[in-house]
């Protein structure tokens, strides 16, 4: 794979202590225990972790953690094994949110997805299983469309090898950022990124949303 010449020596870098991260995470499963539902936290709906091909839910700890310190304190997550369809992941995916909501109580769900974890929980929107999901991030998810919904943020790194940043024509105002010097595994490390999915799942809801509408792909 020949990567693109603005990957710079300081993503690489980057990339690399991302890699490392990910890698030494993996023994820390436990640290993702499912702690029990706090309708009383500041922001109490829960969110679900969704990652990408070969992840693991450990590839979410710093992003978790991050959350809990503002406020947001209701976890869980979606583990599936490689596979490279996610269409059946989809409906799996619905499965899950069902369980959340009926353990919890909570009505909808905040998603988050890196990587194919992304296009998984977009693919929930796109079969019409899209009514548990208050909110939706994606993470360098490869799917790029005009028309981001307004209860969705699509985060790209702009020196991502995998997943391209789309080109502006491709940017929604307002629902679409782009996180410089920063590759794909590098979504989940990198502060300005930490930062946009936080202030986006607390970002205060002014009116009911619309229904979520299939999204169309750009060619």
């Amino acid at each position: 794979m020949t990567l693109p010449a603005s990957l710079s020596w300081r993503t690489a870098r980057a990339e690399l202590a991302a890699l490392a991260a990910v890698a030494l995470a993996l023994p820390l499963r436990f640290l993702f225990r499912v702690e029990p539902f706090d309708p009383e936290a500041p922001h109490p709906t829960p969110v679900v972790f969704v990652h990408g091909f070969l992840g693991d839910l450990t590839n979410f700890l710093v992003l978790r953690n991050f959350l809990a310190a503002r406020g947001i304190r209701n976890f869980s997550s979606f583990s599936y094994p490689p596979r490279i369809n996610p269409q059946p992941l989809a409906f799996r995916l619905a499965r899950t949110l069902e369980a959340v909501c009926t353990a919890t109580g909570a009505k909808q769900v905040d998603v988050i997805g890196h990587s194919l974890g992304g296009l998984v929980a977009r693919s929930l929107i796109e079969i019409g299983e899209g009514h548990r999901v208050r909110r939706l991030v994606t993470l360098g998810a490869p799917y790029y469309t005009n028309r981001v919904p307004e209860q969705e943020l699509a985060i790209f790194a702009a020196n991502d090898a995998l997943v391209p940043a789309p080109h502006p024509i491709y940017r929604p105002h307002g629902r679409t950022r782009v996180v410089p010097e920063c590759g794909h595994l590098g979504l989940l490390y990198h502060p300005t990124a930490l930062r946009e999915v936080a202030r986006y799942l607390t970002r205060p809801v002014k009116s009911a949303a619309a229904p979520w509408l299939p999204s169309r792909a750009a060619a």
